[in-house]
């Protein structure tokens, strides 16, 4: 009776924690420190252990390992093999996206191993784009692969270490915990690997086991003493219990959490724990509230429950994830109690039975509790059966991805090949504009070289009376050139000149154009002179300039033809010339003075020069 009348309150303590976790996971929002009641199960559970360890190594001076690891299987596993196919069957029915990575979760789930498999596979537990059922888990693989080593440390510490210095062997370990999860913690980043890691979490368990064997060791202590402990540790442990409150609601998966935070919650557990330990506590009276014991009576299985029936009522009623999702909780928290009161009441209880029956108990009426056992496990052992055949059934239809994580690809690919086409046009762009830069390099050197060299034996010029008053500028800047020009020409004249030219042997290459003063042209007027001129020529046609309102027409007629005929025809831009020098006309605004003139002359030069150097350069 002495260690249930001093831990009896160890289940209120669970139910507390219990209530965070769920509240957390169900709206992470309004609790976003719920997930510290981990650490007060850690802390608990550890506690219970290692007094259940020293209380057995003290009175029979070993510990019965096997037997340990047998008691602790027949705890935790028979929940999880009901609970693992029975979600995935309902995953299959409700929404196969909860079962993305089904086979591997589930024996990793099975085999205490979730915390690692979901740091192999890089999995997290603060984000993740599909419904994991058994992302919980890692929890319960944690604590057994503690519990697999907690004998060992409690043996050879009892045996090897002094009396005194015993506590201080859990503690160093877990203060090394505590050390590893801040050092090994990068802000920013997903600290699922921190906080699954065995050797950076265990810090939890091991706060507990330094607190049973502090506790192991206050028999020692003079009895006024333990009187005082027991006045003021309850509040202690009150106050303790308000600041994890405070706790929960402020702190957040962040470096005060994994940096201290988490740690702190475990020795804040330590004083609720050691504030309920007298039964005479009014501390001890509050947390042995009845709902707060079945709650942690059965924390186990509600933990296991709640989350996966969670996500799967989210499935099966997507329209209530709203307003409506308070009922979604409501049905995850009565759907959670109800499965595990059949799983304790169909296996779990079934199995200990049996379990006790196997070291000699009976029944109070005598009758043999290891038939009874054993019927009530045959006929688990049907309903587990079939639940792992749908297991099977549902591990064979998993999707490998999930829809949403499909649909992100789908669209991530896209936006990749998108960027990687810009960067091909770009990188594109950059070529054709060094190229260009290139080629214009290339042209201004043969454009160069044909200018020192160029005169006019190979042009002939068909003008107006611009014409006429630049040819001495032309004659000059190009010796040799034929220049065929009248003052009052019309366009409509030039397919005529063109052809008498030709007859007698005038026209030559290069037939400059320049009769876009006195009328209008059109395209197609430009078409009847390269007719005349056949074929072998380039026209080189000069836009006009003036105040009379055809000038423009011809020009854009004069623009339609070299675009409709770019490889033997170009625009000699004397408008734009004159016009950035208006000074150089005469009072009509029409015809140029000298300067005007060369300006006129090196324009049908400089024209000519540049087609000649693309001419060059096209190779």
């Amino acid at each position: 009776m002495r260690r249930t009348m001093r831990y009896s309150g160890m289940d209120g303590i669970k139910g507390l924690a219990l209530i965070g976790v769920i509240w957390y996971h169900l709206s992470q929002r309004t609790l976003p420190g719920g997930f510290i009641g981990v650490e007060v199960f850690y802390t608990v559970s550890g506690f219970l252990l290692a007094t259940s360890l020293l209380n057995e190594y003290r009175e029979r001076g070993a510990i019965r390992v096997g037997r340990f690891y047998v008691r602790r299987l027949l705890r935790l596993w028979p929940a999880l093999v009901v609970m693992v196919p029975t979600v995935a069957c309902l995953g299959m029915i409700i929404d196969r996206d909860t079962l993305v990575g089904i086979a591997g979760r589930s024996m990793a789930a099975l085999t205490f191993s979730t915390n690692w498999y979901e740091i192999a596979t890089g999995g997290s537990y603060f984000a993740s784009t599909s419904p994991q059922l058994l992302r919980h888990l890692w929890f319960v693989a944690l604590m057994a692969q503690v519990i697999v080593v907690l004998p060992v440390l409690v043996a050879l510490t009892e045996r090897l270490v002094g009396e005194r210095l015993r506590p201080l062997v859990p503690l160093a370990l877990a203060v090394i915990s505590v050390v590893l999860m801040g050092v090994l913690y990068t802000p920013g980043a997903d600290p699922t690997m921190v906080y699954f890691n065995t050797g950076t979490h265990c810090f939890g368990i091991l706060f507990g086991v330094f607190l049973a064997w502090l506790a192991a060791g206050q028999e020692g202590m003079p009895r006024f003493a333990l009187a005082i402990a027991g006045h003021v540790m309850p509040w202690i442990a009150t106050a303790a219990l308000i600041a994890m409150g405070v706790i929960a609601t402020r702190i957040e998966q962040d470096g005060a959490a994994f940096r201290g935070g988490l740690a702190i919650v475990a020795l804040l557990t330590m004083l609720v724990i050691v504030g309920t330990m007298p039964r005479s506590s009014w501390m001890h009276g509050l947390l042995c509230w009845r709902p707060l014991v079945l709650l942690g009576r059965y924390s186990y299985g509600l933990y296991l429950w709640h989350w996966p029936l969670y996500l799967l009522m989210q499935c099966l009623l997507p329209g209530w994830r709203g307003d409506g999702i308070w009922l979604i909780w409501m049905l995850t928290l009565v759907a959670s109690a109800a499965m595990t009161a059949v799983s304790w009441v169909c296996v779990e209880r079934p199995l200990l039975r049996w379990s006790k029956a196997g070291r000699g108990s009976a029944g109070r009426d005598g009758t043999d509790c290891r038939s009874v056992a054993w019927f009530r496990i045959g006929v688990a052992a049907v309903v587990v059966i079939a639940l792992y055949l749908g297991l099977a059934q549902a591990i064979s239809v998993a999707p490998a991805k999930s829809s949403v994580q499909a649909m992100l690809e789908q669209n991530q690919a896209a936006l990749d090949a998108e960027a990687q086409q810009r960067e091909i046009d770009a990188k594109a762009a950059e070529e054709a504009r060094h190229r260009a830069e290139e080629l214009a390099k290339a042209r201004e050197q043969a454009k160069a070289e044909i200018l020192q060299t160029m005169d006019g034996h190979d042009i002939t010029v068909v003008g107006d009376s611009v014409t006429v008053g630049s040819t001495p500028a032309l004659q000059q800047a190009l010796p040799g050139v034929v220049v065929d020009a009248k003052t009052s020409r019309f366009i409509q004249d030039v397919p005529q000149i063109v052809s008498q030219l030709k007859a007698q042997g005038q026209l030559r290459r290069f037939v400059v154009i320049s009769a876009n003063t006195n009328a209008a042209a059109t395209q197609d007027s430009f078409e009847q002179i390269a007719a005349a001129a056949g074929e072998g020529h380039v026209l080189v046609i000069m836009t006009g300039y003036g105040d009379r309102s055809w000038i423009p027409v011809a020009n854009q007629g004069a623009g339609d033809y070299v675009r409709a005929h770019p490889d033997s025809a170009v625009i000699a831009d004397w408008s734009t010339a004159i016009g950035a020098h208006t000074e150089m006309l005469t009072s009509d605004g029409i015809h140029p003075i000298t300067d005007g003139m060369a300006l006129y002359a090196d324009v049908v030069k400089n024209t000519i020069a540049d087609w000649m150097a693309m001419e060059a350069t096209a190779s």
